[in-house]
């Protein structure tokens, strides 16, 4: 996907000294009331998240603000702010190039490929080894605020979102296996109750590769293949198939069949069948958590003459509906809460505030939606 995942943080906050020790781990899970939640970039949205009514927000955590202490602090405090909002936290763990000024060995790659992110490095043992320490920094500074982890983006996207290096299927997926599994066991070991999941955009059958680009439905079954015996989730992004179009009922290539191009809110049972199927349940037996970790329907569009408020409005309602019809579905997050200036010269006016911060149309109309 093209969409930059631009965050900023708010460096306020002190660091607090617990008086009593810490025990090796601390089970945490804070149950949403709802499905309804949306992306936050910094600390001074999460009131604004507070008057919207989510229930649970999406934050994004670079690796190379892991290795900074004014970043990790920054963070803490962000995080600290949306526990005491009562919001249940999912936070995305992303390698970002400038990580590898700290610690080179946790990149596949030596100079940047023109990719937004990188697979965590698992070419070799040292890079298993970089990707278990910067996870131990990650997890045990923030593991009591963080409900949901999501382990890398997109990456049935393997040139923009999870770059490693051209390879085939099997073997990518051997290697993403890898960093999940890492991560994972280092989560659990921190945060029993704490869920794990596994990020692909919409495309669920692309037939050929189209520049390292996956479908899911390849790389589902290896994957699980790979990591049946751990609990790992889906988070999956149902966009509509032109960004800078907010209607998704009409869209040609969702369609109802297993093997859809596709796969978005207007055909999202397709997805869900598929994991109903009894060699894709977890091992307790049952269906594995689903997470609609990242959809936006803009405001401004071309097919509709340019701003088109209320067509975002109808199209956010639209869309959580459908989401919550679904039993599977846990999580239904939007793009993120306000419009960032670079992307509305793509027509990608996802915020439900403009950049000064003004509500659109969509602002009441998600908020009011399934009270």
């Amino acid at each position: 996907m093209k969409i930059l995942k631009q965050i900023t943080a708010v460096l306020t906050a002190a660091a607090v000294c617990a008086a009593t020790p810490v025990p090796a781990f601390a089970d945490y899970y804070k149950e949403p009331a709802n499905i309804k939640g949306v992306l936050l970039s910094s600390e001074s949205e999460v009131a604004k998240a507070a008057e919207l009514g989510v229930s649970q927000v999406i934050t994004n955590f670079p690796m190379s603000w892991a290795y900074q202490s004014n970043m990790m602090t920054a963070y803490d405090s962000f995080l600290n702010a949306m526990k005491r909002a009562g919001l249940s936290v999912t936070v995305i763990v992303l390698n970002d190039f400038p990580a590898a000024s700290y610690n080179p060995d946790l990149l596949p790659v030596s100079q940047p490929s023109g990719a937004s992110y990188y697979a965590f490095n698992t070419l070799t043992e040292e890079g298993v080894q970089a990707t278990r320490e910067v996870a131990g920094r990650v997890v045990g500074r923030f593991h009591n605020l963080v409900s949901n982890w999501v382990i890398g983006n997109e990456i049935n996207d393997g040139q923009a979102w999870n770059y490693i290096g051209p390879m085939d299927l099997d073997t990518y997926c051997t290697h993403y296996a890898t960093a999940f599994r890492t991560w994972y066991d280092v989560i659990k070991s921190s945060n029993r109750l704490a869920r794990v999941y596994i990020p692909f955009d919409f495309r669920w059958n692309v037939g050929q590769v189209e520049g390292f680009k996956y479908g899911a439905m390849d790389m589902m079954p290896r994957l699980n293949n790979l990591l049946r015996d751990t609990d790992y989730g889906i988070a999956w992004h149902a966009y509509p198939e032109e960004f800078d179009n907010p209607i998704f009922t009409d869209d040609r290539h969702a369609q109802e069949k297993a093997n859809t191009y596709i796969i978005n809110l207007k055909n999202l049972h397709i997805l869900t069948d598929y994991m109903d199927q009894a060699d894709m349940l977890s091992p307790a037996g049952v269906p594995r958590h689903l997470i609609l970790s990242e959809q936006g329907f803009t405001s401004q569009s071309p097919a509709h003459g340019g701003e088109c408020q209320e067509l975002q409005a109808q199209c956010i309602v639209e869309a959580y509906q459908a989401a919550a019809a679904n039993p599977h579905v846990e999580a239904f997050m939007l793009n993120r809460l306000t419009d960032v200036p670079e992307l509305l010269q793509e027509n990608y006016a996802f915020g439900l505030l403009d950049p000064s911060g003004n509500k659109k149309l969509s602002w009441e109309a998600y908020k009011n939606v399934g009270n």
